[in-house]
C-alpha cells in the first residue's frame, strides 16, 4: 500500500545547536530531559540536549487519507542522499491519530560536524520512502552541545570563524575558553599535523602580541610585545666563580681552585683592592635585563682582616670628567665584612640595563691586618628581572 509523509520538521539539536526549536516533541515519554541549572547559575547544556533528533510528520495514503491505529515507524538517518547506511535508526509502533506521529532518533556526537544529513522514513513492512529529505540547521543558537566537533573540508575556508567589534578587555574578548575544573583540566589544546605553525598569533595594532597571566592574580606575568620582545617574571640567576678576580695593588698571591674560587694573600698589611667583572647579558630576547640582586660570596681567615668596601659598578659607554668611564654604583657599602659565608644586596635603583650599557664589575676593598691572613672569594651570583612590573 503506497503512503505518504509529509514531516513537519526535522530538529537537529544534538551535536551543534541548541536552539527555539528544540520545544518540539517534548511532550514524548523518551524527550530529552528538562534544563537542569548548575550551582553557578549556568544551564547545564549536557543535560539538556542528549543525542536526540525529534521529528513530527503526518502520514496519509494515496488519496490523502490519514492514518489511523498503530502502525511501526522507522526513521534512518544518511550523510548521503541517495545509498550509503544509516548512521542513526530509531523504529517505534506509534498509535497514529489523525495520522500524527512524533518520535525522537538518537544519534551520537560524531555523526554532526557541520556535513549535511538526510532523513528517511518507513511505514510498517514498507520500503524507506524517496527521496530522503536534507536536515537544515536552525538558524539561531544559544550556546554549542559540550563534545560539538565543527569540521571544514573546503580548502580556503575557516572551519570556525569569531568575531568581536568591541573592546574592554577580557570582558569584551571575541572568544572565551576556560576549563573550571580544579583538578588536571587544560584551558585549550592547540594541535597542528602539517608544516605549517601549530598557532598564529597576530596584532595589527601597537599592542602585545600575548599576555599570560598566573595564579596568584598579579599582573601578565609572561608576555610578548607587539615587536617580539619576551618579558617573563620569572628570574634568572648567573653564577659566576671567581676565577677571574684581579687584584689592583702589589704584592697578591692569588691561588685558584678547581671549584672556582680562588685564596687571596699579600705580602704586606693594609688596604688591597681585587676586582672582578661580571658577564651577563643586558638585553635578552629584546627586552632589557633588570640587575637585581648581587650576592657576594667570600670567606676571611681572621676577623682581624676584612673586606671594608664593596662596590658594584654600573659602567656606561661615555667617559666622565676625570677622563674615565661614567659609571653608576648599583652598590656602595662600606660596612665591615668580617663574616664567613655571603652578602646580599639587593638593587633598588639604577638597576636596568640597555643595549649601550651592559658592563658590571664588583670592587673589593680588604684590609689586611696581618701576612699570614687571607681572603677566599667564591664569586658572585646575579639575580636578573625580565618583566619591569616585577
Amino acid at each position: 500500500m503506497k503512503r505518504i509523509v509529509h514531516l513537519f520538521a526535522v530538529l537537529l539539536i544534538m551535536a551543534l545547536l541548541l536552539s527555539s526549536g528544540t520545544q518540539l516533541g517534548q511532550a514524548q515519554e523518551d524527550n530529552p530531559p528538562p534544563e537542569e541549572i548548575t550551582e553557578e547559575g549556568d544551564i547545564s547544556i549536557q543535560a539538556a540536549v542528549q543525542g536526540f533528533i525529534p521529528v513530527q510528520g503526518r502520514i496519509t495514503d494515496a488519496a490523502g487519507n490519514p492514518l489511523e491505529g498503530t502502525h511501526q515507524i522507522g526513521v534512518r538517518i544518511y550523510e548521503v542522499p541517495i545509498g550509503g547506511s544509516p548512521r542513526c535508526f530509531t523504529s517505534e509502533w506509534i498509535n497514529l491519530t489523525h495520522g500524527l506521529f512524533t518520535l525522537n532518533v538518537l544519534c551520537p556526537s560524531s555523526v554532526f560536524f557541520g556535513n549535511e544529513l538526510y532523513a528517511s522514513v518507513s511505514i510498517d513492512s514498507d520500503p524507506e520512502m524517496t527521496p530522503r529529505l536534507t536536515i537544515y540547521p536552525v538558524p539561531y543558537a544559544m550556546s554549542l552541545k559540550p563534545g560539538a566537533i565543527i569540521t571544514n573540508a573546503t580548502s580556503g575556508q575557516r572551519a570556525l570563524e569569531v568575531k568581536s567589534d568591541v573592546g574592554g578587555g577580557a570582558a569584551g574578548a571575541a572568544l572565551w575558553v576556560e576549563n573550571r575544573s580544579t583538578a588536571n583540566g587544560i584551558g585549550e589544546w592547540v594541535k597542528a599535523r602539517g608544516t605549517d605553525a601549530t598557532l598564529v598569533i597576530e596584532n595589527s595594532g601597537s599592542g602585545p602580541l600575548l599576555k599570560a597571566f598566573g595564579g596568584d592574580g598579579g599582573e601578565d606575568e609572561f608576555r610578548i610585545e607587539n615587536n617580539g620582545a619576551l618579558m617573563s617574571k620569572a628570574d634568572t640567576y648567573i653564577f659566576v666563580p671567581a676565577l677571574d678576580a684581579k687584584s689592583v695593588s702589589t704584592g697578591a698571591s692569588i691561588e685558584y681552585f678547581g671549584a672556582g674560587n680562588i685564596r687571596v694573600r699579600y705580602s704586606s698589611t693594609g688596604s688591597k683592592g681585587l676586582v672582578f667583572g661580571i658577564p651577563i647579558p643586558s638585553v635578552l630576547y629584546g627586552m632589557a635585563v633588570e640587575v637585581e640582586e648581587v650576592t657576594i660570596y667570600y670567606d676571611v681567615s681572621n676577623s682581624d682582616t676584612s673586606i671594608t668596601r664593596t662596590s658594584v659598578f654600573k659602567q656606561y659607554p661615555g667617559g666622565d670628567f676625570g677622563g674615565g668611564p661614567a659609571f653608576d654604583y648599583l652598590v656602595e657599602d662600606t660596612t665591615a665584612r668580617k663574616s664567613t659565608g655571603y652578602t646580599s644586596y639587593s638593587l633598588p635603583v639604577n638597576h636596568w640595563l640597555s643595549s649601550e650599557t651592559g658592563f658590571i664589575t664588583v670592587a673589593l676593598t680588604i684590609n689586611y691586618d696581618n701576612t699570614a691572613h687571607f681572603l677566599d672569594f667564591g664569586g658572585v651570583r646575579v639575580r636578573l628581572g625580565h618583566h619591569p612590573l616585577y
